[in-house]
């Protein structure tokens, strides 16, 4: 009642969008058409739940809405690309309407519907790490169902719900936005055609957002480096760079260097999964599962090393097997080192590659549930929660 109160001072006529939608929940319910609302607060967790909602949606008992985060405007217009006007609802409104699932891979505020409502609330996670989830815990234990990742999910869930009577279904599902590396997919010859990728070696620089990355130290000398090797580079950083450190403008800043130099691309679409079966090489920071899962691809992957991230985090078991995998580097010079050789097919590197394969293998066995069908187990978990398997 509170909450609605709230809403309702802010804007009186929201009343009559929570008695719109509330009717065609209702409508639906009456033609045994089961209702999914999906809430999300950023365009890459969209991404997170692309492929599920791709089977979904082609199933008559199901409809599928959208709750976006009212204030993040960028959100609701690449929605608009994606979905159905008619299939979006503000976090607002959503909160007050009986869905019969509400799903999401936030961890921070999700947008729950109230307690007076039935709808079964469903986590997926983002991101192959725990580390985040830890303090998160008065959050993520609200949550009727898990859809766990991998094993070290399945670890945290334990100890979240320790000593609590109801303990909470757990899936081990996968990470369906991970499927498309293991499947030919059409848009990955689409994206090579939008960046013109044809012959030449590609490299993704796909830095995270923490402030111990690349991205704050020396990215443009990075870059010219890169470019000197003759490679196309593929800029795309953690799109949440752009909101924890909007002030940065760090949009622009990457721009000016794909204006700068002919070979670079800065990547403004959201995913960077779709990413990697384009590019030969990666680089990435520490903090950021990104190379666990380069790795499926078993192709080269480079980690700037900066073990001052570790010291105010825990559960980095993750975050410290890539470290151990990567070939790591903490400055420049290093990095160069060891590119140069794999850039000039040098054989004194081979052993080296053979046995980060073997590493990358060993990796994502330890840490990913289902390679290659996650989606295919989400959907039917899914189903069955919704009485329709």
């Amino acid at each position: 009642m509170v909450r609605f109160l709230i809403e309702f001072l802010k804007n009186p006529l929201i009343i009559f969008k929570i008695i719109y939608y509330s009717i065609v929940v209702i409508f639906c319910k009456l033609h045994g058409i089961k209702t999914i609302v999906y809430n999300l607060h950023y365009d890459y967790y969209f991404d997170l739940f692309q492929s599920t909602y791709k089977e979904i949606s082609n199933n008559k008992k199901i409809k599928v809405f959208f709750s976006y985060w009212k204030p993040n405007k960028r959100l609701k217009r690449y929605l608009l690309k994606e979905v159905s006007r008619k299939y979006l609802i503000s976090h607002n409104i959503s909160i007050f309407i009986n869905f019969d699932l509400f799903i999401t891979g936030d961890i921070n505020g999700p947008d729950f519907p109230i307690s007076l409502l039935k709808t079964k609330i469903v986590e997926t996670y983002h991101g192959s790490g725990v580390y985040p989830l830890y303090p998160k815990k008065e959050v993520l234990n609200r949550f009727d169902i898990h859809f766990s990742i991998g094993p070290q999910f399945n670890e945290f869930i334990d100890w979240a719900y320790k000593g609590k009577k109801n303990k909470p279904k757990v899936y081990n599902a996968g990470y369906p936005k991970l499927d498309i590396l293991l499947k030919k997919d059409p848009l990955t010859e689409e994206l090579k055609r939008i960046y013109k990728i044809e012959n030449q070696p590609v490299l993704l620089y796909a830095p995270h957002w923490n402030s111990y990355g690349s991205l704050f130290l020396f990215y443009e000398e990075l870059i010219e480096m890169l470019v000197s090797f003759g490679y196309k580079v593929l800029i795309k950083p953690h799109n949440y760079i752009y909101f924890h450190y909007k002030e940065m403008n760090w949009e622009e800043r990457l721009q000016r260097l794909e204006d700068k130099f002919e070979n670079v691309i800065l990547i403004k679409r959201p995913n960077t999964q779709e990413l990697y079966p384009l590019s030969d090489i990666m680089i990435t920071d520490t903090g950021t599962t990104t190379a666990l899962e380069y790795s499926i691809l078993k192709k080269p992957v480079f980690v700037f090393r900066n073990d001052s991230w570790f010291v105010n985090e825990i559960h980095t078991e993750v975050e410290k097997d890539i470290i151990d995998l990567a070939f790591c580097f903490s400055s420049l010079e290093e990095l160069k080192k060891y590119l140069d050789p794999i850039i000039n097919k040098k054989t004194n590197i081979k052993n080296e590659l053979d046995t980060q394969k073997e590493k990358q293998e060993n990796l994502i066995a330890k840490y990913l549930y289902n390679l290659g069908s996650a989606t295919e187990k989400s959907v039917k978990a899914i189903l069955k929660e919704l009485d329709l398997s």
